[in-house]
């Protein structure tokens, strides 16, 4: 049996790939399990998937309170395993990837995955604790015994940063998406929304946190000399508030539509005309690829570690832009936080119609490599070579 191991079911980016992971296993008769920390649920989960909660509460809100529950749930983790015959745990997030090294340490004979979805690193930590917190995720990534990065730029950053270079089985697999889907869910028509024939639409999806840098793309499009121009927000989170003080500092709240969460933002994102991630920092941004499925032309802050490895990925992905855009293969990179560059991106875009159906065109042909069958085909691999050795 296989287990799939992550921290709870709330509304994010990794959680979602465990979903299309469930599926797309389950699809290959693969003898599957589904361990979770805690009980708080935003997505449905699969039915014919059994399910094993770690912890009774719904979520650990207080930092404080995960540290211990890290020892508390690795030997729970280790009888669940033995009790069950399971060869493999697959282990997403940070938390899950702890309780699944202690698990190991304490003698827990499974074969340890571990999926890295965002960065690591702790630059703004003070000295002494970032040396502390680096050398403590190193012996637990050196624990696992596959360690899988979802992008070629995160997996070099985590070699260097973490020392992990000597570890025997790093790899690079991409997160999967179930493009016929997408492409389906996005011929759906809005009922909530009107898009004018007259008018041009920037969009944005996503949790509405300080991170995403939001409030750039607003700044933007106070500055476009086009007024026929407005920008949709879907999403939700905690900087809602300040988003809608600068729109109506702004003078702008007929132009910017906070539309709140959406179970299909694909029907949105096919009928507007440019998609903008702004983000300080991402892993690999499943919001870029869907959008290139939608057809949509990308702008995409250049921040590490994602964007610039989708839409320009015969470029050197170690570099950050300064003071100027770049167009990529498949979208335009301007550097994080210039709001004057990111409006520059966004008037080329407008203005270029060609430059718009190339992206979309070669956008089409880059989305494969990011089909969930190939990918699960790849997670698979890495199953077979596991119990071979188990």
């Amino acid at each position: 049996m296989i287990s799939i191991f992550i921290n709870s079911f709330t509304s994010g980016g990794a959680e979602k790939v465990v979903l299309t992971l469930l599926q797309k296993f389950e699809q290959k008769n693969l003898d599957l399990d589904l361990v979770i920390i805690e009980k708080e649920q935003f997505y449905e989960l699969p039915k014919q998937v059994s399910s094993t909660y770690l912890t009774q509460f719904d979520s650990l809100e207080k930092g404080l309170l995960k540290i211990p529950y890290l020892f508390i749930c690795a030997p729970k983790l280790k009888k669940h395993v033995e009790a069950n015959n399971i060869k493999i745990v697959q282990s997403h997030l940070p938390r899950a990837i702890f309780i699944n090294a202690f698990a190991k340490m304490i003698g827990s004979k499974h074969h340890a995955q571990a999926i890295i979805h965002a960065r690591i690193n702790f630059e703004d930590k003070p000295w002494v604790l970032r040396k502390f917190i680096k050398w403590v995720y190193r012996k637990v990534l050196y624990q696992m015994d596959t360690v899988i990065s979802i992008c070629d730029v995160m997996k070099n950053e985590v070699n260097e940063y973490l020392d992990l270079k000597n570890h025997p089985n790093h790899l690079r697999i991409y997160n999967p998406h179930n493009l016929e889907k997408i492409r389906k869910m996005s011929n759906e028509i809005p009922t909530d929304f009107i898009f004018s024939p007259d008018k041009k639409y920037i969009i944005c999806v996503g949790r509405w946190v300080g991170l995403k840098k939001f409030g750039d793309v607003i700044q933007a499009l106070s500055q476009l000399e086009n007024d026929n121009v407005e920008l949709i927000f879907i999403g939700n989170g905690e900087e809602e508030m300040a988003l809608k003080k600068i729109t109506k500092a702004l003078d702008l709240e007929k132009a910017v539509h906070f539309l709140g969460y959406r179970d299909n933002p694909y029907q949105y994102l096919s009928r507007a005309d440019i998609y903008v991630l702004s983000s300080e920092t991402e892993g690999l941004p499943n919001i870029i690829i869907e959008s290139m499925v939608c057809g949509t032309p990308v702008i995409s802050s250049d921040c590490i570690s994602g964007p610039r490895e989708i839409l320009y990925p015969t470029s050197d992905l170690n570099i950050s832009l300064k003071n100027k855009i770049e167009k990529g293969t498949y979208g335009i990179l301007y550097p994080v936080g210039e709001v004057e560059l990111l409006k520059e991106a966004i008037n080329l875009l407008l203005e270029n119609k060609d430059l718009c159906n190339e992206f979309i065109r070669k956008g089409y042909e880059r989305i494969e490599e990011f089909d969930d069958f190939k990918i699960t085909q790849k997670y698979i691999e890495t199953f077979s070579v596991a119990l071979e050795k188990s």
